[in-house]
């Protein structure tokens, strides 16, 4: 009797667990703690002084090449192209400006199937435009403008040279798949799993928060490896990374090295809400990710804005897996922006935010 019971509770869970899974996007949350990260691997920097980069931004590695783009300014150098192997400055691309095959700023840079392609996005313009890393035009070979969507999208990574997926912050929908003509392939994830159970700072309640105040706050970089199986993002202000399987949508999230979300304030703008950090208090916390195709690597500040370029309390780096399993820690020796990795010579890349900013190169 008691083995016939025991056959059919297992039975009945099965159907549940198949029950719940069928039509819905998998979704698991992982928590860790600084205890639970390795020991710290101490890399030290070997920095570049290229004359051109004066306040670098953010940076791709393409091949043998690395591509380093600017913050803001009104200057014709929006990126430049460097040869790794050489170690060598190669040229700038990028004309200031409105008109034909211009561009105003770059907030995304991102390589294409073909290897003297890349693709950059300014939110300006709202424009994507196309450079050939080959040839010496300054110039986009080619633009068109984002699509237009019903959603509101900020941060947004290829999935391959006609799609991409996009983080939403006008609506409980967490993430966006659609093709650079407008279609929309899938959406999937909500915000309101980000908040549900987790104590809010100031006594707020969940139902006093409105989508796109929680949308903000979990706002931060979003990156796709090169082989398109994955997309990677992370917090700038709360500690936390979601890790999504392309394939069928799955959701992981990491969250850690602290579970607390930072003090926020309510805030308003043009009716909806919006969140405001306090200055003092305030700090960063993850600033950039890399997606790679077995493991994906974050930087973690832990520092005021104000402070970011300081030479204490460095950056450190966390890698993972792709289950979400802590495999390294790397503290570095110069303070970073943004960062890109070289897996196959074991190479990590960034640009610093130092008195001189520049590129500077970590062996791992």
């Amino acid at each position: 009797m008691k083995r016939n019971q025991i056959a059919t509770s297992c039975i009945i869970l099965v159907y549940l667990l198949l029950g719940c899974s069928k039509g819905t996007n998998p979704k698991s949350e992982l928590y860790f703690l600084e205890k639970d990260l390795p020991t710290p691997i101490s890399l030290k920097g070997h920095k570049y002084s290229f004359p051109k980069i004066l306040n670098p931004r953010g940076i791709t590695i393409i091949g043998s090449k690395a591509v380093v783009f600017e913050r803001k300014n009104t200057s014709d150098d929006k990126f430049h192209i460097i040869d790794l192997q050489e170690e060598a400055y190669l040229r700038s691309k990028g004309i200031d400006g409105m008109g034909p095959g211009e561009i105003t700023v770059i907030t995304q840079l991102e390589a294409l199937q073909d290897p003297r392609k890349i693709l950059t996005y300014d939110p300006e313009l709202n424009v994507f435009s196309v450079f050939d890393l080959s040839d010496s035009s300054r110039l986009a070979e080619r633009q068109f403008r984002a699509p237009a969507t019903a959603f509101f999208i900020t941060d947004a990574a290829f999935t391959s040279d006609t799609s991409f997926i996009a983080h939403v912050v006008d609506g409980w929908t967490k993430y966006l798949h659609l093709t650079i003509s407008g279609d929309t392939l899938s959406t999937f994830g909500n915000w309101k799993n980000m908040i549900k159970g987790r104590e809010l700072p100031n006594g707020y309640k969940e139902e006093e928060l409105d989508a796109n105040l929680v949308s903000n706050v979990f706002q931060g970089p979003l990156r796709v490896n090169n082989s398109r199986t994955y997309a990677v993002k992370a917090g700038l202000k709360v500690d936390y990374i979601d890790i999504v399987r392309l394939s069928d949508q799955s959701i992981t999230t990491i969250i850690g090295p602290e579970s607390t979300i930072q003090d926020f304030r309510i805030g308003n703008s043009g009716g909806y809400q919006m969140p405001t950090f306090p200055l003092e208090t305030s700090t960063t916390r993850y600033r950039d990710v890399f997606a790679g195709e077995n493991s994906l690597f974050v930087l973690f500040s832990g520092k005021s804005y104000t402070a970011i370029s300081e030479m204490t309390n460095l950056n450190r780096i966390f890698e993972f897996d792709y289950s979400g399993k802590p495999l390294a820690q790397y503290q570095l020796d110069f303070p970073l922006f943004g960062f890109a990795v070289d897996e196959r010579n074991r190479r990590i890349y960034g640009v610093t935010t130092d008195e001189q900013p520049n590129l500077v190169r970590f062996d791992y």
